[in-house]
């Protein structure tokens, strides 16, 4: 299934950026976030398998009872394993599921490819985070980006084409979705971003 292999192209991008830093110190902040390095990869590798759990569980109303967190004592190295292994999860529960699976989210109930996308989103931008705190360079691969862009936040993958700025890398765009940074060609998001978790409709295809 597609989605899921792009799911892992992402994770894969994430954990080899992140592994050159184990060694370092993860006690400070992702970004621009107030979290630091090492909960954010924890908060991102929760969200993974939380997201893994409302598909596997079909929970119509609400999210399932759960919460994940690495030992007190995991290292660097272990942490970011846990971050690998969720997201690992979540790409087996993608294949697995049925095309009328549905997972809930505040968002929208999430098919599997929609699941598989906010999972990307998560270790993306979470991976990027943290590379930002870390120093260390993430370039995640661009049709991964794109699809990403086009499936989970279709408005502004069309208010990007629509500006003729389609020459900003995907990835750039990503972070300019998700509040991360401002571009001066397109108008700020800010906090007030969302994705589409829905299934896409007969009009709007997958890119």
């Amino acid at each position: 299934m597609q989605p899921a292999v792009d799911l892992d192209r992402a994770v894969d991008s994430v954990i080899a950026a992140l592994s050159p830093g184990v060694d370092l110190d993860w006690h400070g902040s992702a970004g621009t976030l107030e979290w630091s390095c090492r909960f954010t990869a924890e908060h991102a590798a929760h969200c993974l398998q939380a997201y893994a759990i409302q598909l596997a569980s079909r929970a119509p109303t609400h999210y399932v009872s759960f919460f994940s967190r690495a030992l007190e004592d995991a290292t660097n190295a272990q942490v970011l394993e846990l971050l690998e292994a969720s997201g690992r999860l979540l790409s087996s529960v993608v294949r697995a599921a049925k095309p009328t699976d549905r997972g809930f989210h505040p968002f929208g109930m999430a098919d599997a490819e929609g699941t598989a996308g906010m999972g990307g989103i998560e270790v993306l931008v979470h991976g990027g985070d943290i590379a930002t705190g870390l120093g260390l360079p993430f370039e995640p691969p661009p049709d991964v980006c794109t699809w990403i862009l086009a499936r989970m936040f279709p408005d502004r993958y069309a208010e990007n084409a629509s500006l003729g700025s389609s020459d900003i890398d995907p990835w750039t765009t990503i972070q300019w979705a998700t509040g991360r940074i401002s571009l001066p060609e397109l108008p700020d998001v800010g906090t007030n971003w969302r994705w589409h978790s829905t299934p896409p409709t007969a009009n709007r295809r997958r890119t």
